[in-house]
């Protein structure tokens, strides 16, 4: 979560109201047998390999080598899965960091559909630069989210293209998702019909596990299909918000596109965000692991139906 935005947080009502996306109660539709067989291959010992590699270092500051060091854990592993990974370099402040794109193409005949996974990999102490940052969930729990889901899809072909994203550059400005979405072509934007991001998704705030799905106009569909899937696939309580607001699935709302942020229940309990106490040991990965559940049915249906199909 972007950092000068950690006092107005999306559960705290007094600062921002909620606008809930009017859904059907909660319940469990039949589970389709080839998305069960896909689901069933989501690894807690490659999340957590993931998530431990991501949050090993004191820091993750943007403009930290330990955050550029990190990229390259990253782009090694998406490489190695068949990925074509490039790193874009953006302004920060003064000084330059860098977004990491993966892409796959789909076996479907062009015009493909496109669908992006996002997350922001950089770390902050609102105290400082120099103090530790070790942002497990803000926002190691995403990115490992964002290797998981990349390393599930990688096992077999799909219809649609995929691209895979860790920015830069969010805890000063949401830097990395404006420079992507910024030069976004117009066939490119085009063909993109779902764009989650994954924004601390791996603290337990709420006695029953959790999550908040929040969007804009052109997300409502996503959004309904995410909460269907919660339903099916995960015991998670659901809550949803149209008030997008300090993460990168912001610039493409702005941009009148699919986006919406997957982010734990109830933020604003998590008060180490931002701070040194945001370490590996608060991360309940197996809240992570139903939310990347619910993420994987609905980016499936995305990646294998045709472009036409909204």
């Amino acid at each position: 979560m972007i950092e000068h935005e950690k006092t107005c947080r999306r559960s705290d009502t007094g600062r921002i109201k909620l606008s809930p996306l009017e859904h059907p109660p909660k319940v469990e539709g039949a589970r389709d047998p080839e998305l069960a067989t896909l689901v069933a291959t989501l690894s807690p010992a490659h999340y957590a390999r993931y998530l431990t590699t991501i949050a090993a270092p004191t820091t993750r500051h943007s403009l930290s080598p330990e955050f550029a060091a990190v990229m390259s854990f990253a782009a090694t592993e998406l490489a190695g899965l068949g990925y074509s990974v490039t790193r874009s370099p953006i302004a920060v402040g003064d000084g330059r960091s860098e977004n990491l794109l993966a892409h796959r193409t789909g076996t479907g005949a062009a015009p493909r559909g496109l669908v992006a996974v996002t997350a922001h990999l950089d770390s902050v102490n609102q105290e400082g630069r120099s103090l530790p940052a070790p942002g497990a969930d803000d926002n190691a729990s995403g990115s490992a989210g964002v290797l998981e889901l990349g390393r599930v899809l990688a096992g077999r072909d799909w219809s649609n293209d995929v691209v895979l994203i860790l920015f830069g550059g969010e805890e000063q400005g949401l830097l990395g998702s404006l420079d992507y979405v910024g030069g976004l072509d117009t066939e490119t934007r085009a063909r993109l019909r779902a764009i989650i991001n994954m924004d601390m998704i791996g603290r337990r705030n709420t006695a029953q596990p959790g999550v908040m799905i929040e969007g804009g106009p052109a997300s409502k569909t996503l959004m309904s299909e995410l909460v269907a899937a919660a339903g099916t696939w995960t015991a998670l309580e659901v809550t949803t918000s149209l008030n997008p607001f300090a993460s990168d699935h912001v610039p493409f709302i702005d941009a009148g596109l699919p986006a919406v942020l997957i982010i734990e229940a109830d933020d604003r309990a998590n008060t180490d965000v931002h701070t040194a106490g945001d370490v590996l040991d608060t991360v309940d990965q197996a809240l992570a692991l139903e939310i990347l559940t619910m993420n994987l049915a609905v980016l499936a249906g995305h990646l294998q139906n045709p472009p036409s199909t909204p």
